[in-house]
């Protein structure tokens, strides 16, 4: 009789020490952070390109930030990318060949700082012509993610 009773308060006890099962969501993974080529980007205001092919001579020479995706990339040495929004495109060359980016990035969506220039010189690549783009950005710094 006492190993019965035992027994029972064994299982009793057992069970009400359980926790209830339930089913917690997994952590959520981290983002991952962007990958940044050239100098740190600080500008904090993201012109769209579409502001800036309605009035391009307001922003000749100005330091600004803007983004877009990756449509286009030097397949050479990553020298010169072309991004594109909803509206435009814009051929970004890396300031002095200071910084390159991955020749794999396109797809990939690009924040930029740096000049706009008016017309593209093409003097980066013989490729950079073939791009199309109404405005170029002489870039000192790049993320991508």
């Amino acid at each position: 009789m006492r190993s019965i009773l035992a027994a029972l308060f064994l299982c009793v006890a057992c069970n009400h020490d359980a926790a209830p099962a339930t089913q917690s969501a997994p952590p959520s993974a981290p983002k991952a952070a962007a990958a940044a080529f050239g100098d740190p980007l600080n500008v904090t205001t993201t012109t769209s390109l579409t502001d800036i092919a309605k009035n391009p001579a307001s922003y000749k020479g100005k330091t600004i930030a803007t983004q877009g995706t990756v449509s286009k990339v030097c397949q050479e040495r990553g020298c010169w990318m072309a991004i594109k929004d909803d509206t435009g495109t814009a051929t970004i060359r890396m300031h002095g060949h200071a910084f390159f980016v991955p020749t794999t990035s396109s797809g990939k969506h690009a924040r930029v700082q740096g000049t706009v220039m008016l017309t593209k010189d093409g003097k980066e690549c013989d490729d950079m012509e073939a791009v199309g783009a109404q405005l170029e950005i002489d870039a000192t710094g790049v993320e991508l993610d």
